[in-house]
This record gives C-alpha cells, structure tokens and sequence, in this order.
C-alpha cells in the first residue's frame, strides 16, 4: 500500500443529488420528529391525563422489557450476564411508575 492516496474519479451529479436530496428528506425528519415531541409535552403540561398515560407507559414498557429479559435468561437463550443492565431499567419503571401516580387528576 502506497503512503500517497490517489484522487478518487469524478463524482457523477446523480450521486451529489442524491447525497443533497437524502440529506434533505433526513433533516425533514428530525424535523417532524422534534415538532410531534414539542406538541406532545405542550400537551403533557396542560392535560394530566396525558401526563399520567405518557408516564405509565415509559413505566410499563421498562418492567416489559425486565420480565422479557429475565425470561430469555431463565431459559437459557442469553447468558446471566445480560441482567447486569436490570437494576438501571428498574430504577426508571420505578420513577416513572411512582411519577405517573403522583400526577393528580381533576375531578371530571
């Protein structure tokens, strides 16, 4: 392997749109993504409901992934080494849980 690169051949104009379009449609994504997140915790902040429905299932879907885990390890498809994650996804379906039932709800 020589230490000197050699320049690569011209890049053709449909793989420059293609890297710009791409590009483009990604950023346009993120977009997307990050106005559903801002609409999702402006709604959080004014109905309780939401709140506390956003929080339980955070909540629910570590503990899910817990049991999941400690079945796969029971049975012996993983090895005892892929619980050392576990305490920290407890940790957080605890703080979510104990959040979402802490949200209080106004009489309807």
């Amino acid at each position: 392997m020589s230490p000197v690169t050699t320049p690569p051949a011209a890049v053709s104009p449909v793989m420059i749109a293609a890297v710009i379009l791409g590009v483009l449609a990604f950023s346009a994504f993120l977009g997307w993504g990050a106005w559903r997140v801002f609409k999702s915790a402006e709604r959080a902040e004014r109905d309780p409901r939401y709140l506390r429905r956003r929080l339980v299932l955070l909540g629910l879907l570590y503990v899910g992934s817990a049991v999941y885990g400690i079945e796969q390890v029971v049975t012996g498809r993983e090895p005892l080494q892929s619980l050392i994650g576990l305490p920290i996804g407890a940790l957080l379906a605890w703080f979510y849980l104990r959040a979402a039932f802490r949200v209080k709800i106004p009489p309807a």
